[in-house]
C-alpha cells in the first residue's frame, strides 16, 4: 500500500507539473500575443501621431492662406473704394462745372435779350 500511495503521489505530482508546464506555455503564448498586439497598437499610435502632425501642418498652411486671401480681398476692396471715390469726385466736379456753365449760359441769355437802343440823327444819314 505504501507503494501504491507513493505511486499515487508521484502521479499527482507529475500531473501538477504537467499542468504547471502547460499553464506556463499558455501564459508565454498569451504574453507573445499581447506583446504583438501592443506593438501593433504602438505602431497605430505612431501612425496616427504622424497623421495628426500632417493635419495640423495642413491646417496651419490653410489658415495662413486664408489670412493672405483676406488681406488681398481687403486690399482689393480698398482699391475699389478709392477708385469709386475718385470717380465720384470727378462726377461731382463735372456736375459742378455743368451747373456753373448752365448758370452762366442762363445769365448770358438773360442779359443778351436786352435791346440796345441808340439814337441817330437823320442828318447823319445825309452826310
Amino acid at each position: 500500500m505504501a507503494e501504491s500511495l507513493e505511486q499515487s503521489i508521484v502521479s499527482l505530482l507529475e500531473d501538477h507539473v504537467e499542468l504547471a508546464i502547460s499553464t506556463v506555455q499558455e501564459l508565454r503564448a498569451n504574453k507573445l500575443e499581447l506583446e504583438a498586439e501592443i506593438a501593433r497598437l504602438n505602431s497605430d499610435v505612431v501612425q496616427r501621431d504622424s497623421q495628426i502632425q500632417e493635419l495640423e501642418q495642413r491646417n496651419s498652411d490653410l489658415e495662413e492662406e486664408l489670412n493672405l486671401e483676406r488681406l488681398a480681398i481687403a486690399q482689393e476692396r480698398a482699391d475699389v473704394r478709392e477708385r469709386l471715390e475718385g470717380l465720384m469726385n470727378v462726377l461731382a466736379a463735372s456736375n459742378e462745372a455743368a451747373m456753373e456753365t448752365k448758370t452762366a449760359v442762363k445769365m448770358e441769355a438773360d442779359t443778351g435779350a436786352e435791346i440796345d437802343f441808340t439814337t441817330r440823327r437823320d442828318d447823319e444819314d445825309e452826310i
